[in-house]
């Protein structure tokens, strides 16, 4: 069990520590951003059964500076944004997420293959959804 905080708000000190491991892509006093490479690994270990203490603990993360809410709610995050068809991204300074790129599922492991080919699928769809509702204003317009 994760002691609770106090805040949601890192130290200093915790900023420091949370900087130094190598899967921390931008840390600030009140938010962490993981690797792409963090992101891929918690994925694949949670899909095989792992519990997000395990995951964190094993990948040099403290928990109890983390706090429950980031420990339990990342996986949900992680899965919510996989699900609404948006790409998992590493910290870039931008918070727009790159579109997909074409891609050969051949060189993939098929795991990971259809992963990725439901995600692309989703976003195209999204597209077409958008051009739709588009074409649907203009003809109201004219």
């Amino acid at each position: 069990m994760i002691p609770k905080r106090r805040m949601s708000r890192f130290t200093d000190e915790e900023v420091e520590i949370l900087k130094a491991n190598p899967f921390t892509s931008k840390v600030d006093h009140r938010h962490i951003w993981f690797t792409l490479e963090f992101q891929n690994i918690f994925l694949s270990r949670y899909e095989a059964g792992d519990t997000a203490i395990e995951i964190f603990t094993t990948l040099g993360y403290d928990v109890s500076i983390l706090g429950p809410n980031r420990v339990y709610g990342f996986p949900r995050r992680l899965y919510d944004r996989l699900g609404s068809g948006r790409e998992l991204i590493e910290y870039n300074g931008t918070s727009k997420a790159p579109e997909p790129i074409n891609v050969d599922y051949n060189t993939m492991p098929s795991q990971q293959a259809v992963s990725s080919m439901q995600r692309e699928l989703t976003y195209l769809r999204q597209q077409v959804e958008f051009l739709k509702k588009i074409t649907e204003l203009d003809k109201e317009q004219k």
